[in-house]
């Protein structure tokens, strides 16, 4: 029986000596061995390096043996002996691969046992490599090797920002004890920025372990008398001088508090920090007030000073940054009297904050320590822009009344808007239809288009088609597209799918060339993936370019969005009856799940009927059609070859309820079959052995998903619900494959919806940039697009997000549900109360987004307001919390609108229980 890793055993000296992780025994043990026995030990060598991982599991499965957790230093010392033992067993690997990975702290015994020989290639050729990235990490390895002096260049100093946040003993500390000659040059990082991944705040953003961070090296050689603190101080405020972006900056206002300078060492710097005031980064600001407060409260900057100082501060956006300006001015006020109007001129400047508790605190500090003439008239400048609730208190400080909100106009607005919203538009709208292409310059200059801009499916798909109707090509025309050929070269299908396949179309249409099959690459069956939809589509529409029929593809969309005419999908089936062809059954199946519900257009569904019904032939696809517009005549077969058609059609019928007629044919094939996908989510808080808590968003459904979901590409709502409900992460996808999914049953989008909010809600605070997301909530934007419960959800999941780009588009879509009547605002606000009542949002978010739609529109104040009313009426299923923000919005707009509380709200407000600023919203709320 051939061993295993667990039962393998490691008997010589070197394998023993590895596994020990005892680097001079290696290296003693390597000296003495000749190249052949060298060359013999390459397989276990190769082997250890294999599982170097494996041999570190603390169970009976790895040679050591282990019953402790994982030991970093033994660890080090383990990776530290293979890389050794590989670098000379394998004499053929290039010098710039052992200095990269040898621990700094081996170099010296390296050096005196083996005395590299220089090779022949020079150093800077090695030490870049293949790659660039070779020279930033091997550098300063090859200077302490002496294998190179040290360069006194930028590209020398950058390079110093990489390789030294590594486990495997590189690390800042160990770099200077074998080389004390790089102080200096680290010193001079403080100067630099850095590119996204070379700076100070990079190369820790990813580094768990503080004493492997760079701030730590520098304190930690601080003490050691490496360099003063006046030193680093000197430097930290320089960095900060140059307002770099606030990632990178940020690292040096964290490092200046890890500093702690005394007042005495902040005194000689005292001109930078009130200069720093003036920054444009937040943090930088913050710190520099801080540290002029603390020079203030000691007599070592003066009043005049400090007013000037803060005056930018309090400006600022930041609340915290704004109070800490008020107190500060305060201190002057109170100490220096004949200051005390100057200070209040700078504090005025407060009350353009958005916040109301910051504006009420700014006019209790302007009341208590007064206002001169320019002074009152900064004030009531600002009259008509502070909140409703504080303007009563800001009127009589300046000696005016309050400036009358124009109520009674926008309450009329917003009246008609709310009370009569308009019809939702029909997907057929004459202004959403897609014509054909009928000549070769536009259909050349559309494709150009599609292939630099994949996300617009719509024009994809109208260029296909056309290709499809025009093929073959003729030849006058064929250089016309060579451009388009030369750009096609440069398409790859693992990186944009969408793109090579439509010239994959066009090679048929202009060659008559079917490299489908070879080029385009099925994924593995494990997942459904987009690919899986995109491949079929494309080979779908080559065959039926190869067949030179000139005939539109049944599966062609009429309108935006994906959606077709069913009137004009019957005249292409005539068209193709006509012409004796017969479409590919995974071509008419499309074809019917884009037709528009009968409920969402009964004036074309009930003329292609009528139509249909002349239709003398049998044809089964012309009975799926009658069938998916409502058609109580047609019977359901239960043969295998039509069974495709109709569970299409019963989407179309019954998108929203489980199709009875197919169920009884067919049985239960799933979700989207002909049983309508029931869906619902939870919130589920799991805590880790290392008690990080993560809030879990999971889309649950009924029914189950079933086998062969996967196995039938045919039944392609089968498959789309089995990619779309499958509770497993997808990263990668592109911006174009969920407008592609989106396409596919576009009146059926719920199970796309629910993937939607999934990946939304996993990624809620933003902790990996996701930009492809934002195009799942375009599908909001759509005038076409009713908000289905899990369009609500999804809504209500983004509304809360932390990305504000993302954010925006959500309030948006709120604004615009409520504009073109598609929006139901009770039902949202239910929603949104659900969503509340778990740890997954947040409420000062859900404010923020609010306030947004509130601005909006004139419509948007009276919609905001009731959907917080639905918010608090709703029966909470949980604890709510951050409700202070959310009632003071609701005060803001009961004031400032003169909006009547409903009683119900009312009755939910007087039955809560609540406290600090909560309980202050709540009693003006119910006392007005």
């Amino acid at each position: 029986m051939p061993s295993t890793d667990a039962t393998r055993r490691y008997d010589t000296p070197l394998e023993k000596g590895l596994l020990a992780g005892d680097i001079p025994a290696v290296m003693d043990l390597l000296a003495a061995m000749g190249p052949a026995e060298r060359a013999a030990a390459r397989p276990a060598v190769a082997h250890l390096n294999h599982m170097r991982w494996g041999l570190l599991r603390p169970d009976q499965r790895n040679p050591l043996n282990l019953r402790e957790p994982f030991d970093k230093a033994r660890a080090n010392r383990l990776f530290r002996a293979i890389d050794l033992a590989r670098f000379l067993c394998e004499p053929d690997n290039p010098l710039c691969d052992y200095w990269m990975h040898i621990g700094i702290e081996d170099i010296p015994a390296f050096k005196a046992q083996f005395r590299p020989p220089l090779s022949a290639v020079p150093l800077h050729k090695q030490l870049y490599g293949d790659h660039d990235w070779h020279y930033a990490y091997v550098i300063h390895r090859a200077i302490v090797a002496g294998l190179v002096e040290r360069p006194e260049t930028d590209e020398y100093i950058d390079a110093l920002f990489y390789g030294d946040l590594r486990d495997e003993s590189n690390v800042v500390l160990k770099h200077v004890d074998a080389d004390p000659g790089v102080a200096p040059s680290l010193l001079k990082l403080f100067e630099r920025e850095g590119t996204s991944d070379g700076s100070f705040a990079a190369r820790e953003k990813y580094c768990h372990d503080p004493e492997l961070y760079w701030s730590h090296a520098f304190l930690t050689l601080c003490e050691r008398g490496v360099y003063t603190r006046a030193q680093l101080l000197d430097k930290t405020l320089g960095a900060l001088a140059c307002d770099w972006p606030q990632f990178k900056s940020g690292w040096f206002s964290r490092f200046h508090e890890q500093l702690r300078p005394a007042v005495d060492e902040m005194a000689v710097q005292a001109d930078r920090y009130l200069a720093l005031c003036h920054s444009r980064i937040a943090p930088t600001a913050g710190m520099a007030l801080q540290a002029v407060a603390a020079l203030y409260k000691a007599g070592r900057v003066e009043g005049e000073a400090v007013c000037e100082a803060a005056a930018p501060v309090a400006s600022a956006t930041a609340k915290a940054q704004v109070l800490a300006a008020l107190e500060l001015l305060g201190q002057v006020a109170k100490n220096e009297p004949a200051l005390a109007h100057r200070a209040s001129g700078v504090a005025v400047q407060a009350l353009a904050h958005t916040a109301a508790d910051v504006q009420k605190k700014t006019i209790a500090f302007l009341t208590t320590w007064g206002l001169d003439e320019g002074g009152q008239e900064l004030a009531r400048s600002y009259l008509p822009f502070v909140s409703a609730v504080n303007r009563p208190a800001l009127a009589q400080l300046v000696g005016e009344a309050a400036a009358p909100w124009p109520a009674e106009t926008a309450s009329a607005a917003i009246g008609a808007t709310v009370a009569a919203p308009p019809r939702p538009i029909s997907p057929l709208d004459a202004s959403r239809a897609l014509p054909p292409m009928e000549h070769i310059p536009d259909l050349i200059e559309r494709m150009a288009y599609a292939l630099e801009n994949p996300a617009d499916i719509d024009e994809w798909e109208r260029v296909a088609g056309a290709l499809v109707r025009l093929a073959p090509i003729a030849a006058a025309d064929r250089p016309a597209f060579l451009a388009l050929q030369k750009r096609a070269k440069k398409l790859e299908w693992t990186t944009k799918p969408l793109g090579f396949a439509l010239t994959r179309v066009m090679a048929a249409a202009l060659d008559g060339e079917d490299t489908a099959e070879s080029a385009m690459a099925m994924p593995g069956e494990a997942h459904i993936f987009v690919e899986h939809f995109i491949v079929p589509r494309t080979r779908g529409l080559i065959a039926q370019a190869l067949a030179c029929q000139g005939l539109t593809p049944l599966s062609t969309p009429t309108h935006l969005g994906g959606f077709i005419d069913p009137r004009e999908l019957l005249a292409r089936i005539q068209a193709h009856q006509q012409a004796g062809a017969q479409a590919p059954i995974p071509e008419q199946v499309q074809a019917l799940m884009r037709l528009v519900p009968e409920q969402r257009d009964a004036d074309a569904a009930h003329a292609a009927l009528t139509e249909a019904h002349g239709i003398k032939e049998p044809d089964p696809l012309v009975q799926a059609l009658r069938y998916a517009l409502g058609d109580v005549g047609i019977k359901v077969p239960q043969d295998a070859a039509t069974r495709p058609l109709f569970l299409a059609s019963a989407r179309i019928r019954s998108p929203h309820a489980d199709d009875p007629a197919t169920l009884a044919a067919y049985g239960d094939l799933g979700p989207d079959g002909p049983r309508h996908a029931q869906l619902d989510w939870q919130v589920q808080t799991e805590t880790t052995e290392h008690d990080h808590t993560f809030d879990d968003f999971h889309i649950t459904h009924e029914p189950a998903l079933q086998a062969q979901a996967h196995s039938q590409p045919h039944h392609v709502a089968l498959a789309l619900c089995a990619m779309h409900l499958t509770d497993r992460p997808r990263w990668a996808e592109q911006e174009a494959h969920i407008h592609f999914a989106a396409s596919l049953p576009p009146s059926g989008l719920e199970p796309l919806l629910a993937e939607a909010t999934r990946t939304i809600a996993s990624n809620l605070d933003w902790w990996e940039a996701q930009w492809q997301n934002r195009a799942y909530l375009d599908l909001l934007l759509e005038p076409t697009t009713p908000f289905t419960p899990m369009a609500r959800l999804l809504l209500a999941v983004a509304l809360a997000g932390k990305e504000p780009g993302q954010t925006a588009l959500a309030v948006d879509a709120l604004v615009l549900g409520v504009q073109d009547g598609r929006l139901d605002i009770t039902s949202l606000g239910e929603t949104l109360a659900r969503l509340w009542a778990t740890p997954l949002v947040k409420g000062p978010r859900y404010a923020k987004s609010l306030t947004a739609a509130a601005q909006a529109h004139a419509a948007m104040p009276a919609a905001v307001f009731a959907l917080l009313c639905a918010m608090v009426q709703a029966p909470a299923s949980g604890e709510r919390k951050d409700l202070a923000p959310l009632l003071e919005l609701l005060l803001e707009l009961r004031l400032g609108h003169q909006l009547p509380l409903p009683a119900g709200t009312r009755a939910a407000l007087a039955a809560m229980k609540l406290g600090g600023k909560g309980k202050t919203a709540q009693q003006q709320l119910l006392g007005t």
